[in-house]
């Protein structure tokens, strides 16, 4: 049986498997190592690496290096002989989970969340009550973890998501408590990103601020830069509805100024800030792109890659940019060098490998690519439809007749998803692509 060691793309994010890292990465392996070394030390930290990740990067991982081994909805159901001590520890404490105090739980939570076991989530923390949120700080912790857990699911499958909540813990959990105005950034990037919706968008940038001037003189200077950094971050939504492009240009300085001023003092201070700018970096990437920029766009979209050499999610938005710029040849390299990282977006960066390739009239390599998109995800709809054009002009008769019915097999399992909702393939933009 083949380990993690067996393929790169594992190897690269072995601690999504095993929970072994033995040489770094991404500040989002970064995230798993600080939970469970907050989870084993009992030691509280008061800030955190930002990037939540769905369960589709997990199952990503699996499905492109062939380990279905560790194909689990939960840590408790690998099996024995494939578990690592740290993997057990965890067992253990999830074994345990019940009769733990819930500073525990919060802790054994944030790790299930952070290795993308959402499910888990729900599965441990009920739904909780108005009344535990409003008296019990750990309460409405937990709530939080499932409420963003919840929204990470239903973002997966392309689900509508109901902000109530994130709603309850806005308004009901403790006043002075970070986790109010966590769930409040959460309820403005939502409404204004994703629902237009201006007017609450406003709305809960006001109930924000006043939370802020609340809590300030309680934080550390570094968690009060942090904080202002991603405040600004998030507001900066209500000037894009708006349209009002010096507003944007204003407040995305302000992030920046705050993030630049953060100064670390330990380890995961470092690390948390280092991930804070790039955050601001892939920002101002797409404020560029808003403002048609496309000089300044690249420029800041080169600088973000070679600071974050091993995220594919920069290198998709290099390629955007130079693919709007009509850098057709350079795009398919970026896209190209980017199926070697693995997810999220492997199959994204084969299928617009793909296109750069048919576009410059290469179509055994955009073939490959639209093929090796497939082998990504089985159900990439647009790559067996680029196929089915282009396989005539190959003279592969063999690949038409497959694709036309691959074709018909996926527009009636598009159709029935589509009645129930699903998480049915859709490429889109690498700048539409975010973590929670």
């Amino acid at each position: 049986m083949s380990g993690v060691d067996s393929s790169r793309k594992a190897w690269l994010n072995k601690i999504y498997l095993n929970l072994d890292n033995d040489h770094g990465g991404s500040p989002h392996h970064y995230k798993v190592d600080f939970s469970y070394d907050n989870l084993i030390n009992q030691i509280s930290v008061p800030d955190q690496i930002q990037v939540s990740l769905p369960e589709s990067f997990r199952e990503s991982i699996i499905r492109e290096s062939g380990l279905y081994q560790y194909q689990v909805k939960n840590p408790l159901d690998l099996k024995p002989e494939l578990r690592t001590e740290r993997w057990q520890t965890l067992c253990d404490n999830l074994t345990n989970y019940s009769i733990l105090p819930k500073s525990n739980k919060i802790k054994i939570v944030k790790l299930l969340s952070s290795l993308c076991f959402h499910q888990a989530v729900l599965q441990h923390v009920p739904i909780t009550s108005e009344d535990e949120i409003a008296n019990d700080s750990d309460s409405a912790d937990l709530a939080f973890s499932r409420a963003m857990s919840n929204l990470l699911i239903h973002s997966d499958q392309y689900l509508p998501y109901d902000y109530k909540e994130l709603e309850v813990i806005a308004k009901c959990a403790p006043v002075g408590r970070m986790v109010r105005i966590a769930a409040g950034l959460q309820i403005l990037v939502q409404l204004a990103k994703v629902s237009k919706n201006l007017e609450g968008a406003e709305f809960w940038r006001s109930i924000i601020t006043q939370e802020i001037e609340l809590i300030m003189p309680y934080l550390s200077d570094f968690s009060a830069k942090l904080l202002m950094s991603i405040y600004y971050r998030a507001a900066v939504f209500i000037p894009l509805l708006k349209k009002d492009q010096k507003k944007v240009v204003i407040e995305m300085d302000l992030c920046q100024s705050y993030s630049e001023s953060l100064s670390a003092e330990t380890q995961e201070q470092q690390i948390i800030a280092y991930e804070n700018l790039s955050i601001i970096g892939e920002s101002r990437t797409k404020e560029a792109m808003w403002l048609k920029d496309f000089d300044l766009a690249e420029e800041r979209a080169r600088k973000l890659v070679n600071r974050n050499v091993l995220d594919p999610r920069y290198q998709l938005e290099l390629g955007e940019i130079l693919l709007k710029r009509g850098k057709l040849e350079e795009a398919a390299k970026v896209y190209h060098r980017t199926t070697r990282l693995g997810p999220p977006g492997t199959a994204i960066a084969w299928f617009m490998a793909g296109q750069c390739y048919q576009s410059l009239s290469e179509l055994e390599l955009a073939c490959d690519c639209y093929l090796s998109c497939l082998d990504c995800d089985p159900l990439a709809i647009s790559a067996v439809r680029r196929l089915s054009k282009i396989s005539s002009f190959l003279g592969d008769v063999n690949l038409s007749s497959w694709c036309e019915i691959r074709l018909s097999q996926l527009e009636r399992e598009k159709q029935v998803m589509a009645d129930g909702g699903s998480n049915f393939s859709a490429y889109i933009p690498a700048s539409s692509m975010q973590a929670a």
